[in-house]
């Protein structure tokens, strides 16, 4: 099991060992369009929570805020490996903390990873000073350049209008990810609707068929964990415990192998609400071993029940209140492959 930090750390290592023979610029030449840096960034008038009592009751408000664009120049059909980090601390309320991309031009792909930032107060270091990570495959559908940008969504959980710093980055991490044997990026996002947790479930899957060549195969996972209702409202217990699983074999040939699982187990408390668990584990790939099966599993282990969150639809454009137009849907949970 990990806390908060080694995650964030584990994950920026993840990406290190994932770059790999994919033939990612280097690091002494990456032009700037492809990777930006920003913050620390004091970000004011985090809205307040909806007054459910008002006439009429509020609806809730989130404020969202670019905060790096990158680029690049994409053939049609080329799959990019989009890599951020997110961090927040110093909050002065419990604030949700979306770290959202959206990609456009030559490719489009949103998807979004949240869990909220505890006030400064809080005993607990972790849940004070979080970092969210948000990584995923995004395929040209045409020639030209493929536009990304890092957004925090953002809102109080409490009546007060509040404040929170952030820092992070943004990557193309690779512009030249390989696929299966038809040269679809295996990857997979759950729908929209939420999967409950109340014994096991296993999602997402990828199963695929890969060209010969391959040597390894770094599989990545992000799973989005929210924690469930209260079985009554004078129930004591306002935690629900989980642990994520990254199992991934191959077959087809012989001596195929099968990867070391990924295993973390996250509480999730009242307040935090909901996490973003990021998983990984590589396996080589042996002649013949052209068939692949990679899956997660939440198990629940205490506490309240939970849920393995889906894509989220209805996420405004712009600051605005939930639902208002224009809005767009962002997956969520999602499991990839990145071939070397």
């Amino acid at each position: 099991m990990r806390n908060r930090a080694q995650r964030a750390r584990y994950a920026a290592a993840v990406l290190a060992v994932a770059l790999t023979g994919l033939g990612a610029a280097p690091a002494v030449a990456a032009p700037a369009a492809t990777s930006q840096d920003f913050g620390p960034t004091v970000i004011t008038g985090v809205p307040h929570a909806p007054d459910l009592q008002a006439t009429p009751p509020e609806k809730p408000t989130q404020k969202v805020v670019p905060l790096a664009t990158i680029s690049t120049q994409i053939d049609a059909g080329a799959t990019a490996y989009v890599y951020s980090e997110l961090r927040a601390w110093n909050a002065d309320q419990a604030n949700l903390i979306d770290n959202e991309i959206r990609c456009s031009g030559a490719g489009a792909s949103n998807v979004v990873m949240g869990e909220n930032v505890l006030p400064s107060t809080n005993p607990n270091p972790a849940l004070r000073d979080i970092t969210i990570v948000n990584r995923f495959l995004v395929t040209a559908s045409k020639t030209g350049a493929l536009n990304c940008t890092l957004y925090l969504r953002t809102a109080s959980t409490s009546p007060s209008v509040a404040q929170e710093t952030v820092a992070g980055t943004l990557r193309f991490a690779s512009t030249a990810v390989g696929g299966d044997v038809n040269g679809t990026a295996m990857q997979r996002s759950l729908p929209v609707g939420n999967l409950p947790v109340t014994t096991s479930t296993v999602a997402p899957i990828v199963n695929a068929t890969m060209p010969a060549g391959y040597k390894n195969l770094a599989v990545i996972a992000d799973v989005e964990y929210h924690r469930g209702p209260e079985a009554s409202p004078d129930s004591t217990i306002h935690y629900s415990t989980a642990r994520f699983t990254l199992t991934v074999t191959t077959s087809g040939g012989p001596n195929c192998a099968s990867a070391p699982v990924a295993q973390t187990e996250e509480t999730v408390v009242r307040g935090v609400n909901h996490a973003a668990i990021p998983l990984y584990t590589k396996v080589p790939v042996n002649p013949g071993c052209t068939q692949l099966s990679a899956k997660v599993t939440t198990t629940h282990l205490g506490g309240n029940p939970g849920t393995v969150g889906g894509a989220a639809p209805g996420l405004t454009d712009e600051t605005g209140v939930n639902g208002s137009l224009p809005n767009h849907t962002s997956a969520m949970t999602h499991l990839f492959v990145v071939p070397s």
